[in-house]
């Protein structure tokens, strides 16, 4: 199951793999990673890689059936390097060496619709497949080194390269279907099942079907499906999408506690992208509850207290979030910036100073750390912070707000006013440009000017005027 996360204005998404015990979701859960507190724009997700690829599900199995995950990382349950015991819903990843002993039978389907059935005391390595279904470089290729195999090859083998190796030869497969018998001396029978035409597969699909070696619909593509809603990948489908795919990984059937927890923080991340702060922490709450205690989990909820303005809540759950990670530097920037958010710049600023030791090219941090220096009239170094920060993320509209104000209090207008015209062409809502540079060019004598963007300000922030007197400059 993949977990992500989504940003407040002005975040940047932060992510990780986790592997799922016994069901062998693939889950990464996600953070958000705040800039300084103005409300700024954020940048694109981020998520992790996954830690293995699902490649298929085990449908049918009886009797004694091993499943050898050689190369899958998977951090959880009995899914190292050992043969376990495999069961329906198991996933195969690969490398995967699957096995089977006597009056055993074991079905598997693939993420292409590719099916195996594997019968008596055979033996079958997965030792490469690939699938996209917009890809033209798709491949399979599977080892079977003793019992008796029937497959029906899927879309990999006709829009790629499947290819089955036997003890005496490696085919390649076109056809839809074949029975492959390999006898204990080494011996190979092969046949084909099913003439090689759209109908006659069709068909032959639909009987087996109707016999039970295959399923109506191929389970894994339904789940790896889910699996990137729930990541966050459908951008087109937005937060909704999201919201969608979560919530079906949670109602699934192999649906284990660690599922629910991470599928739970997934569904917050995309409530906060919605604005729904209520529903977001209500997601966060049972995912603590089922055990994910995770420093993102605890970040996200506090970004979502923050976005309600209960900050005294964000910086309890920052604080827990920082105590499971105590090298959270995103964590540390959001306190941070919490902190500044209740008028404590000094501890605002120590906090930023933590964050770019852990991270020094967090660009974020250095903007927040700017900005907090220039409230505080360390102009100088406000100026070094948001020029390494604009250094390492050129387009961000609050850097440029947070170097215009560092300019207005240096009493540097033309400077001032470049940075609030770069800053309202990147982000042409935000209020504390419109007033900084209406307040600069009030003080060059431009008074038509100056009030007209002091105006465009206080319509979008009433009390704009009030906080930039905080700042310093009135």
């Amino acid at each position: 199951m993949l977990l992500g996360a989504v940003p407040e204005s002005g975040a940047m998404m932060y992510a990780r793999a986790i592997a799922l015990p016994a069901a062998g979701f693939i889950l990464i859960a996600g953070a958000i990673l705040p800039s300084p507190g103005r409300g700024q724009s954020g940048s694109a997700p981020r998520p992790a890689e996954a830690v293995a690829a699902v490649i298929g599900k085990i449908v049918t199995a009886t009797g004694s059936v091993t499943v050898e995950h050689t190369k899958a990382i998977v951090t959880q349950a009995k899914l190292a390097s050992e043969a376990g015991q495999a069961k329906v819903g198991d996933f195969v990843y690969n490398g995967d060496v699957v096995a089977t002993g006597g009056n055993s039978t074991i079905g598997i389907t693939f993420s292409d619709g590719t099916a195996f059935n594997l019968s008596s005391n055979a033996r079958m390595e997965l030792n490469e497949f690939v699938y996209d279904p917009k890809g033209k470089s798709n491949k399979a290729f599977f080892s079977l080194a003793k019992g008796t195999f029937t497959f029906i090859a899927g879309k990999a083998a006709r829009s790629g390269d499947m290819k089955i190796d036997t003890p005496v030869a490696t085919m390649g497969i076109r056809g839809p279907a074949a029975h492959v018998e390999i006898s204990a001396d080494g011996a190979v029978a092969f046949s084909t099942l099913l003439e090689d035409t759209k109908t006659k597969t069709r068909d032959g699909l639909k009987q087996l079907q109707a016999k039970g070696a295959l399923p109506q619909e191929n389970p894994v593509e339904v789940i790896l499906k889910n699996l990137g809603l729930c990541n966050g990948l459908d951008r087109a489908g937005g937060p909704d999408a999201q919201i969608k795919g979560c919530t079906a990984l949670m109602e699934g059937s192999e649906r284990t506690s660690q599922t629910l927890a991470l599928a739970l923080n997934n569904r917050g991340n995309a409530y906060i992208a919605k604005g729904d702060y209520d529903l977001a922490i209500k997601d966060y709450d049972e995912s603590i509850k089922l055990g994910e205690q995770s420093a993102k989990t605890f970040y996200n909820r506090a970004l979502a207290y923050k976005k309600k303005g209960e900050h005294d809540r964000a910086l309890a759950d920052l604080d827990q979030a920082i105590r499971l990670g105590p090298d959270y530097a995103g964590a540390i920037a959001l306190r941070a910036q919490t902190h500044e958010n209740k008028g404590a710049y000094e501890l605002a600023l120590k906090d930023y100073d933590e964050a770019i030791r852990l991270q020094p090219g967090l660009a974020s941090a250095l903007n927040g750390r700017c900005w907090t220096r220039a409230i505080l009239g360390e102009l100088q170094a406000a100026l070094g912070d948001c020029n390494e920060s604009l250094r390492l993320a050129p387009d961000v509209a609050d850097t440029f707000d947070s170097r215009g104000l560092t300019y207005l209090k240096l009493g540097q207008w033309d400077a001032a006013i470049a940075d609030y015209d770069s800053a309202l062409r990147f982000n042409p809502q935000l209020a504390s440009s419109f007033y900084g540079r209406g307040f600069a060019r009030l003080k060059q004598g431009d008074t038509a000017a100056g009030n007209a963007d002091i105006a465009a300000a206080k319509s979008l922030q009433a009390r704009i005027g009030e906080e930039f007197a905080r700042y310093g400059v009135q």
